[in-house]
């Protein structure tokens, strides 16, 4: 297995460069090598909720670059969509702003950007299980998350075809609510982010412990990731990067600056099987997007 040999889902930005507000295709190979270093062979570009214009723009510069990746890069499967479908409540760092309620005909101008792998929406908004079907029948992924759902809420959101959660725990509702649904839902793939930050490992050991086969780790890696400490740009907003924490500079967590080693480092600590961490940072997240390396 070579050094680069991970496979991670959500991946805002990283070695000083955020995707989203990218403007050559040079910053984006920097991301992209970065992400090799640190040991991630092939990733999800990850767009958050921003305006429909800087989107599209940033998705047209990471699918040039997609068409002529070298070797030294880790590769681009396709995009994560988080957001603009999110809840208010549970939004995080996500600009308020640009949240919308689901709207297919957006989604359709979204879908234009081609090879769209995951959306992440919170199935309690109006239209969110028309628009979750919508998507699932042209192939794409649904993921729960930044959501304030109710159980109910949740598990409609599962039937109507949504088959994971973004980053369990962090930005949805818990116990009762979208956390305690995932856990519950028998087969469900959730995502978890394992860093020492957004989950304690109490509650990590938790959510795993009988589900071994059923998570994928994340690092939610934002621009600084890779760098160190400092001040990163992240969409329209700034970060700030200390004692391996990112965030807003009003103090919300804004997203990950860890490693994949370091997660499965944690999950060894905490008693889950090398092989198991293995799967969860490799063939698994590519099963659930049916990507290949």
């Amino acid at each position: 297995m070579s050094r680069a040999s991970y496979v991670d889902l959500q991946t805002n930005g990283h070695g000083g460069i955020d995707f989203l507000s990218a403007t050559t295709t040079d910053e984006i190979r920097t991301a992209t090598r970065s992400l090799y270093q640190a040991g991630v062979a092939a990733f999800l570009p990850t767009l958050i909720t921003a305006d429909p214009n800087q989107l599209l723009a940033s998705a047209r510069l990471i699918r040039e670059v997609r068409e002529s990746q070298s070797p030294d890069e880790a590769k681009i499967l396709g995009f994560h969509l988080e957001g603009p479908f999110i809840s208010h409540e549970k939004c995080g760092v996500h600009p308020p702003h640009f949240i919308h309620e689901p709207d297919i005909d957006l989604m359709k101008k979204y879908l234009a950007i081609e090879d769209v792998k995951i959306v992440t929406l919170a199935p309690e908004l109006p239209g969110a299980l028309e628009l979750i079907r919508f998507l699932v029948d042209r192939g794409v992924v649904v993921s729960l998350g930044h959501s304030n759902a109710t159980i109910e809420e949740a598990n409609a959101g599962f039937d109507a075809g949504a088959t994971t959660v973004t980053h369990l725990y962090n930005a949805m509702s818990k116990f009762p609510g979208l956390t305690e649904a995932a856990l519950e839902r028998d087969g469900l793939v959730f995502q978890i982010i394992v860093d020492d930050v957004h989950v304690t490992r109490v509650n990590v050991a938790s959510a795993l412990k009988g589900r071994e086969d059923r998570f994928i780790i994340t690092n939610d890696t934002v621009a600084a990731a890779g760098i160190g400490e400092g001040r990163f740009a992240f969409g329209d907003m700034e970060i700030e990067v200390r004692d391996h924490q990112a965030r807003r500079l009003d103090g919300t967590l804004a997203g990950g600056v860890g490693t994949l080693d370091r997660s499965r480092a944690i999950l060894h600590e905490i008693g889950i099987s090398e092989a198991d961490s293995l799967a969860a940072a490799t063939t698994r997240p590519l099963a659930l997007i049916g990507g290949r390396l």
